[in-house]
Formats: C-alpha cells, sequence, structure tokens
C-alpha cells in the first residue's frame, strides 16, 4: 500500500501486489465528504469484494424511470448491484464499464463477491443503501462519477465572511455532479443557493452526528465575523463599553504590583517545556496590556515591556530549554526535545503533537509585545515578524504556494476544528483535548495578523474562530438542547477527549470520578476576548448549573481559578467577588494565569453587562 497526493483534505492510496507492480494496481482516492468509496482498477487485477460479516443476498438491479424501460437516471455503462449482510445493512454497489460495449458481470464465489473480467479502468463505487429506496435515484445519478480532492477557499468583506469546499472530480454521471455529505456544522451555514442541491439522504458521521448528501460539486458556508473581539476583555454578555472603578483600579494595580514583582525572563528560562514556557510568557502579556491598556501606568508599562522583550530573546535566538528546529522531512517548526528518542519530550512536540496548544501562546504574546511597542514608537513587531510567523506557518499555513510548509497542519476545515495527536498512531484516529487553547491559537493568530497589518491573516484567523464556535456547540460543548450527539452524554455538558471515531468523558492527566475539574478546566483555559465567542453564555451556565457548581467547592489548586474566571463568562459578578475576596491565596491560579488579569477581565464584563 502507498498513500500519494497527501492534501489538507484528501489522499490517494494506492493497493498492489508488491511496490514494483507499476501495471496491476487499485487506485481509492480519500476524500472529506465523499459520497462513494470508490476504487478504479487498474491491469490485469479482478475485482473481489469480502465482508467480515457474511454476506446474505446479493442481485443486480434494473434500474429504470417510473415512465419507460429507458435508463434515464443511470448511465448506460453502469450496472448497478445491491447487497444485504448477516448484519441487516443493505449496500449498493456501482460498476462503471471503461466502454459499454465491455463484457462484465459481478457475482457471488463462496462468501465473496467475485468480477468476470479483468477490466482496465473499470470503476466500483459503493454505499450504504438509504432507507428510503426512492432516494436511490440520486445514487444512480451520480454514480460513475467521484471526487478526487477539494480546495478550501473564503473571502471576507467587513463581518462577513464565505469559505467553501471545491471538490475536483473524475468519470461522468447522469447528473454531471457528484454525490458529497456534509457535517450539521456545514448545513446549518450554507448559502441558500448551495442548500438547494440538499438531498433526503442522511449518514451517521462516527462522532458529529447525521451527515447530509448533497449532488452538487461545491459547498458554500457564511459565516458573521466578530470584529469587535480585541486585545481587552469581552464577552457576549456585554452592552456597554469596558470601564472600571477607582476601588477595582486600585485592586487591579495592587495585583499587578505583586505580580511582576519577578524577573520575568528568569522566570520563563527557568521552564523546561515549550508549553510552560509559552504560558507562562503568555501571562505576564496579559499583565502588559492590563497595566498599559487600563491602569495606564506608563513605568510599568516599559519595565513590563523590557521584560517581556528579555524573556522572548532566547526563543529569538533559538536558545530556549528546548531549541526549535526545522524538520525538513515533513516540514515544519518543531522542538528538539524528541531528538534523542523520547517521543514523549516536551509534550511530543518534536512529533507535531499539540503544536497550536503550544505556539498559540507565543504568538498572543508577541502580538502584544507588539502592540505596545509599536504604540510607544517601537519596530519590535516588525524586527521579529519572521521568527512568529514560522510558527503560524508551521500550524496554520494557506497556500500550496509556501512549499516549506504543508497547508493547515492543525486546523480541520471540513470538521471544524483542529486535531492534536500529531504523528502518533491511534486506534480511534486523531484526538482533542482542549478546544480552548484550539480557538486560543487563531485568536492569537487574528491579533498578530492584526499588529503586523497582515490583514488577510487576521481575516483567517477570525473566520476559524466564527467556525470553531459553530463546530463546538455542536460537537464539543453540550447544552440540554443538542440534537447532534447520543443524548446520553448530553448531562457531561463536555467531550472530555473527543476523537474521531469516539468521545471520551475523561483526560489524559486524570478521570473525572477523582478531578472533574480537569475534564472541564482543559476545554475553559485560557479565558481570553474570544472565549465567549466560542464558550456562549447559554452552555456556560448550563454547565456550570450542571456540572460545576456540584464540584466547585471541593476543587482548591490551579483549577479553581480557571473555572471561576469562566463563570465570567456569564455571571461576571460572581467572578469578580471571588477574585476580589480578602479571603484570596495565590494557589488558586494556574502557571498561565494572573491574578491581575482575572480581575480586570471579570470586572470590566461586569461593569459593561
Amino acid at each position: 500500500m502507498s498513500i500519494s497526493n497527501m492534501k489538507s483534505m484528501s489522499a490517494l492510496v494506492q493497493l498492489s501486489a508488491s511496490s514494483d507492480d507499476t501495471t496491476n494496481y487499485i487506485e481509492m482516492p480519500l476524500v472529506q465528504g465523499m459520497g462513494f468509496v470508490t476504487s478504479v482498477y487498474h491491469g490485469d487485477l479482478i475485482p473481489e469484494i469480502g465482508s467480515l460479516v457474511g454476506i446474505d443476498s446479493f442481485t443486480q438491479e434494473v434500474v429504470s424511470d417510473s415512465r419507460s424501460t429507458k435508463r434515464s437516471n443511470i448511465l448506460s455503462n453502469i450496472l448497478k448491484y445491491r447487497v444485504t449482510l448477516y448484519s441487516g445493512s443493505e449496500w449498493l454497489i456501482y460498476v462503471t464499464l471503461p466502454s459499454s460495449s465491455d463484457s462484465f458481470e459481478l457475482t457471488i464465489s463462496d462468501t465473496s463477491i467475485v468480477g468476470s473480467a479483468a477490466i482496465d479502468g473499470l470503476i466500483i463505487q459503493s454505499v450504504v443503501a438509504p432507507e428510503d429506496s426512492s432516494l436511490e435515484t440520486y445514487y444512480d445519478q451520480s454514480a460513475g462519477m467521484y471526487v478526487t480532492g477539494a480546495d478550501v477557499k473564503g473571502s471576507v468583506s467587513d463581518d462577513s465572511a464565505e469559505y467553501s469546499f471545491v471538490y475536483s472530480t473524475e468519470g461522468s454521471s447522469e447528473s454531471g455532479n457528484p454525490i458529497i455529505f456534509a457535517l450539521p456544522h456545514h448545513v446549518q451555514s450554507l448559502t441558500s443557493d448551495c442548500y438547494a442541491a440538499a438531498l433526503d439522504i442522511q449518514l451517521p458521521s462516527t462522532t458529529k452526528g447525521n451527515m447530509t448528501a448533497f449532488l452538487t460539486n461545491e459547498l458554500v458556508m457564511s459565516e458573521t465575523l466578530e470584529t469587535s473581539i480585541s486585545f481587552l476583555p469581552w464577552s457576549q454578555t456585554m452592552t456597554g463599553s469596558l470601564s472600571y472603578t477607582s476601588e477595582q483600579l486600585n485592586l487591579i494595580v495592587n495585583a499587578a504590583n505583586s505580580e511582576l514583582n519577578v524577573d520575568i525572563a528568569e522566570t520563563v528560562a527557568s521552564l523546561d517545556s515549550t508549553y510552560s514556557s509559552g504560558k507562562v510568557i503568555d501571562k505576564y502579556a496579559y499583565i502588559l496590556l492590563v497595566v498599559s491598556e487600563i491602569i495606564q501606568d506608563e513605568e510599568a508599562t516599559n519595565s513590563t515591556l523590557s521584560a517581556l522583550k528579555d524573556a522572548f530573546t532566547p526563543f529569538l535566538e533559538n536558545k530556549q530549554y528546548y531549541p526549535f528546529m526545522y524538520d525538513q522531512k515533513f516540514k515544519g517548526v518543531t522542538s528538539t526535545a524528541s531528538n534523542d528518542g523520547d517521543t514523549g519530550a516536551d509534550y511530543g512536540s518534536g512529533y507535531y503533537n499539540d503544536h497550536h496548544f503550544h505556539y498559540g501562546y507565543y504568538v498572543h504574546a508577541a502580538a502584544v509585545v507588539g502592540y505596545i511597542d509599536k504604540k510607544l514608537g517601537g519596530t519590535w513587531a516588525e524586527d521579529n515578524k519572521d521568527w512568529v510567523n514560522a510558527l503560524i506557518r508551521d500550524v496554520a499555513n494557506p497556500s500550496e504556494d509556501d512549499t516549506y510548509f504543508p497547508v493547515s497542519r492543525m486546523f480541520d476545515w471540513f470538521q471544524g476544528h483542529s486535531w492534536a495527536a500529531g504523528l502518533f498512531a491511534s486506534g480511534d484516529g486523531k484526538n482533542e483535548e482542549s478546544t480552548s487553547e484550539d480557538y486560543n491559537f487563531a485568536y492569537a493568530m487574528k491579533m498578530w495578523g492584526n499588529v503586523i497589518g497582515d490583514g488577510s491573516m487576521e481575516s483567517r484567523g477570525s473566520l476559524m474562530l466564527s467556525v470553531m464556535s459553530r463546530a463546538m456547540n455542536m460537537y464539543f460543548y453540550y447544552k440540554s438542547d443538542n440534537t447532534v450527539e447520543p443524548s446520553d452524554i448530553l448531562p457531561n455538558k463536555v467531550s472530555g477527549i473527543f476523537f474521531e471515531n469516539k468521545v471520551t468523558y475523561t483526560t489524559y492527566f486524570g478521570s473525572p470520578d477523582e478531578h472533574p475539574e480537569y475534564v472541564h478546566g482543559i476545554h475553559m483555559l485560557p479565558i481570553t476576548p474570544a472565549s465567549s465567542l466560542i464558550r456562549i453564555p447559554s452552555y456556560v451556565e448550563e454547565e456550570w448549573d450542571d456540572q460545576i457548581s456540584t464540584f466547585i467547592d471541593d476543587v482548591d489548586s490551579g483549577w479553581t481559578g480557571i473555572l471561576r474566571l469562566n463563570q465570567a463568562l456569564y455571571d461576571a459578578s460572581t467572578s469578580y467577588s471571588f477574585f476580589s475576596s480578602d479571603s484570596w491565596t495565590d494557589t488558586y491560579l494556574d502557571n498561565g494565569q494572573s491574578r491581575t488579569w482575572s480581575l480586570a477581565f471579570s470586572a470590566g464584563v461586569m461593569n459593561a453587562s
């Protein structure tokens, strides 16, 4: 088996008896959304189709319309068969002959379906038969044509955006179109013109509900971008502008003075992982935002900005604990932690695990430093643009013209979110454990694009956020009215680890039986101005009432602060009361969270809501 033509939405699998045989082989294009499983036979191979559960019945179908015996819904060189397995499932098989004069048939032989001859260029397509047999006409109309790939295209105008999957095809069909399937979040955002191609055929996906069939070669979705999200606190609950009382400002000042009473550069340099270093440098970037934009303390701004530049210096010079390298095989910027053979070192970053989680913190911190520095007349962002852009290109390169990185390594435009498993094999496919660190990267990319004047990058980040908001509220965050995921997992309120093939209510570092704060909190951190776009207030309230309220009083760790700042997304008043309490202790802070930002965020949202 060999795999070629690997793109962001497709790959071509080739099967042959040996790698040296370039004449006799089967081609199987795998494309996200494909309507048929398609095999193209080359050389002298005789088709044989089997089933692990066994074949109960097998018949050839005569295709005609209701008015005559003319084969109006299917091309004349296509044969149609119906297969019923012992499991009860029913399949349709379409055989497209290179020429209508070719002599060929499929028959049962023992436990397999076997072709009568070897025909070069023979196409065999299979699909689950719809429960309503009248809908088979759409498969008849699209048989003979198959998708081989898809391009993602997009455009933005002000706060409106469209993105599309444009499918490339081979073969011919009666309708002139292939069948493709769309996920629920696609269907919800399809343009009206595109929705007109919808069929009444649905097919269960593995973990994302029912897919809907379309007789078309293009899906076009529209999204509205939230242009008010920027550097400072924001929530969907806000109806007014950001403001603070003098009492709140005094408390924020005291918190900032306390938390800035450290050597920031040394604190960051002392950490032994790309992930932790990123979280901590971004923690101080948020404090810089507060002292510059909210407290407006010029002296503190200058000193904190200088300290953060110093903290970035080892990374810009590639002298951090685990230096980066450019991997020529898989074309990416990776940690060198695994170069001695330890695949799990640095959270697997050397094997592309969690790159969007890790790099999002650096990109946002760089955006803040660049933003404040630029206001003060500096050129830090321009001077270090290539380094930051390399991290973004590693995760979210938008173009095949950039040959140093694959297109969209982490973010899956079809699925509506990123995958985090890197190169590690998994029997249940790729997975994602932290949705919040996923959209944190998109938010960071958006803000960095804003700072360096790259409008396209900023727009891509905004569009990714809108797509994730729609997808994550269907597949990862479970309100009681969710109609996509199975009803028996909705009470969990959150997915846990979301695989391609299963949803597991747990984390890699602890179970909800002992630490329920883990499985909920990992989908919250960090709380940023983008959080409320994804974690919508009504969902956050449901999750709090149904789950978090049942265990929050038992949590006494850095997860406490994460849960409580998340509370500000629907109840900022109670959240602020927690962070401003006289009984406050820094035990409640995760290493990437500051009391300064927590006070500024919760108070700002509370006052403006």
